[in-house]
């Protein structure tokens, strides 16, 4: 059994479907990406000025340390909100990859198991064995990329708690750190 040209159009499209999403979703995390930057750097600036000005209009050096110590924890807690936005953002290019993938996936599973009924109608007498067999390979391959599938979103769910308590840690330490500075 041969494609008709219909069928290889629709894969056609369908392929091209999901360049379009991929392109989409690239185009759409590095745009975010840029805003953060942008947004980040403007503020990194302005905090800039701002500390200049104070740590020389300062009389002594303890009030140095006073206006350094003031905005120690500011900046950490900005660089952790930092670092949350632009793990969320990859985060979810990530997860719209993998949404795409899977679709794909499951529509090529399906376009096979249409072809392989067609063809074990037309198969010969006798042929039964073989193709229960191949059945059975197609459905253990189906069965292992479920269970990788399965094992990766586990393994993400880990890694984002294991970050976020990560950064709740360290914000965590950094206004202790911050509290008996001051």
């Amino acid at each position: 059994m041969y494609p008709s040209p219909t069928q290889l159009l629709a894969l056609q499209k369908t392929q091209i479907d999901a360049l379009q999403a991929f392109g989409s979703t690239v185009f759409d995390a590095t745009e975010k990406l840029a805003q953060l930057n942008l947004a980040t750097t403007r503020t990194i600036l302005q905090d800039g000025v701002e500390v200049a000005h104070n740590l020389l209009a300062a009389k002594d050096p303890q009030e140095l340390t006073t206006i350094g110590g003031n905005y120690a924890q500011p900046g950490a807690e900005k660089i952790a909100s930092y670092s949350r936005s632009a793990y969320t953002i990859a985060s979810n290019a990530s997860a719209e990859f993998t949404r795409i993938v899977e679709a794909q996936i499951a529509e090529g599973n399906r376009k096979m198991a249409e072809a392989f009924e067609a063809v074990t109608r037309s198969a010969p007498p006798g042929s039964e064995h073989a193709i229960s067999l191949l059945k059975n390979s197609i459905s253990a391959a189906s069965t292992a990329f479920d269970a990788v599938t399965k094992a990766a979103r586990a393994a993400s769910e880990t890694a984002e708690s294991n970050i976020a308590a990560a950064v709740a840690v360290a914000s965590d330490a950094i206004k202790a750190k911050t509290k008996k500075t001051a």
